[in-house]
């Protein structure tokens, strides 16, 4: 008897090692009909996966530059720097324009019509690009990194914060290095229009 015992359970065994051995065959997904929500299926939106589950749609994308694009009415207030003394007050209108995806222009700044180029990001965040001082042989030139402001002895790095609550609020803080070693700090407030 125990060998009948013993052989049965080897059989079972070895019956259990082939059937594990046996390809899993994957049945067609039926498509769920409650999942009708179009969401972002592109990883370089803001809204990427927004809605998920549900059906990709990329036409409701929105990108970074997307949340900054538009007319502006900024306050500024400017400091100069290190010892933080309030200077002047203004207000101006500023355009930002999308020129892609992540790449954006910014007149309203200067008089003479000089634009700033910013990289948005996903977080919201658009920072100054960086076009000179960013190398050795421009370093030597001009130790202040970002990109000409109004001239070109004047440089201007910082960044454009949008508001992700509210869609028409942006907070802005830009440093000015100028060509007489005097560093001023902008600090406001924009308001979409």
């Amino acid at each position: 008897m125990r060998y009948i015992i013993s052989i049965g359970l080897l059989l079972a065994v070895g019956a259990v090692f082939v059937l594990s051995c046996i390809k899993y065959k994957d049945t067609k997904a039926t498509p769920d009909p409650r999942l009708t929500n179009p969401y972002c299926n592109d990883p370089t939106a803001v809204n990427y996966n927004w809605g998920f589950p549900g059906t990709p749609d990329n036409s409701v994308c929105f990108y970074p530059t997307d949340v900054f694009n538009g007319t502006w009415e900024y306050h500024d207030s400017v400091f100069v720097q290190p010892s933080g003394l309030f200077i002047y007050a203004d207000s101006f209108v500023m355009t930002i324009t999308k020129l892609s995806k992540t790449e954006m222009a910014v007149s309203g700044f200067c008089s003479n019509g000089g634009v700033l180029k910013l990289t948005a990001g996903l977080l919201f965040i658009a920072t100054v690009d960086t076009t000179v001082g960013d190398s050795l042989l421009n370093a030597t030139v001009n130790a202040d990194e970002g990109q000409y402001f109004c001239t070109s002895a004047d440089t201007v790095n910082g960044y454009f914060k949008k508001d992700i609550i509210s869609d028409s609020i942006m907070s802005i803080v830009l440093t000015v290095n100028s060509d007489t070693g005097v560093i001023s700090t902008h600090i406001g407030t924009a308001y979409k229009k």
